[in-house]
């Protein structure tokens, strides 16, 4: 084995790691955007609402929800960034997290585990090629460049940053796609021929910084499955528009279910 594909080999131990935690991907059971108006939110107890800027739940200690190790009789407000999570409340061995997309406040619950984490045995891949690792130019965007994306939800778009394209070629073929900074670093979230059949209806492909000269490393052995191929209860942002890769991309992983 190459030291690269032992390294491939490293980042998928880690990737389904991710997966199988306790509270993680799998085990996600509720999502509800936060009303304007005091009311309740079906599988959760309290009164929530929000003007916002900071959501608000009001409980009785009955009502079993804690935050920070106390348990809420009376108010408890939070707030997040875009595109981000933060934990929030726990009742019982649910965890109950804040998230804000579009704008818009919402709350998600995930349990200690579920069936889908205890019956897991692993994400279906492609075998490692490394044909599929691809030097690209990267050009850079219009400072503060932002894409509007629909999403898993059809109730929701994202505005997203967009600090640049990538431009390589693929069996002979020129591609240019939008490169988006999420929330940790650039990545390229794309189409590709085999969407739908071997893979999901898009994946994502996360790369490092443009080198000194302005290009970077597309390792297509590391495309993977946003989360919305586990969970509906998703926000996962799709392709922006043009970022379809002509040829069908045969690394990576493969579609979750089948």
């Amino acid at each position: 084995m190459t030291s690269a594909e032992q390294a491939w080999q490293d980042f998928r131990t880690a990737r389904e790691a991710e997966l199988v935690q306790p509270h993680g991907w799998l085990t996600l059971r509720g999502f509800h955007w936060i009303p304007t108006e005091p009311g309740g939110l079906e599988g959760l107890p309290g009164t929530w609402s929000t003007d916002g800027q900071e959501a608000r739940v009001e409980a009785s200690a009955a009502d079993g929800l804690i935050v920070d190790g106390e348990v809420v009789d009376g108010v408890s407000t939070q707030t997040v960034a875009e595109t981000a999570r933060v934990p929030w409340l726990t009742c019982g061995d649910v965890e109950i997290e804040l998230l804000r997309r579009g704008g818009r406040l919402a709350v998600r619950w995930r349990s200690e585990t579920s069936a889908d984490r205890e019956d897991f045995t692993g994400v279906p891949t492609y075998e490692y090629d490394p044909a599929w690792v691809v030097r690209a130019r990267f050009l850079p965007a219009p400072e503060g460049r932002k894409v509007d994306v629909a999403t898993h939800r059809p109730d929701l778009r994202q505005n997203l940053p967009a600090p640049g394209d990538v431009e390589f070629t693929l069996d002979g073929q020129p591609q240019r796609l939008t490169a988006t900074n999420i929330k940790t670093g650039l990545s390229i979230e794309f189409h590709d021929p085999t969407n739908g059949t071997e893979t999901e209806a898009w994946r994502q492909l996360k790369f490092d910084d443009p080198d000194e000269v302005g290009h970077v490393t597309l390792d297509f052995n590391r495309a993977i499955n946003m989360w919305f191929a586990f969970t509906d209860f998703a926000t996962c942002p799709a392709p922006s528009d043009g970022n379809t890769i002509t040829v069908p991309v045969r690394a990576g992983e493969r579609r979750a279910h089948g």
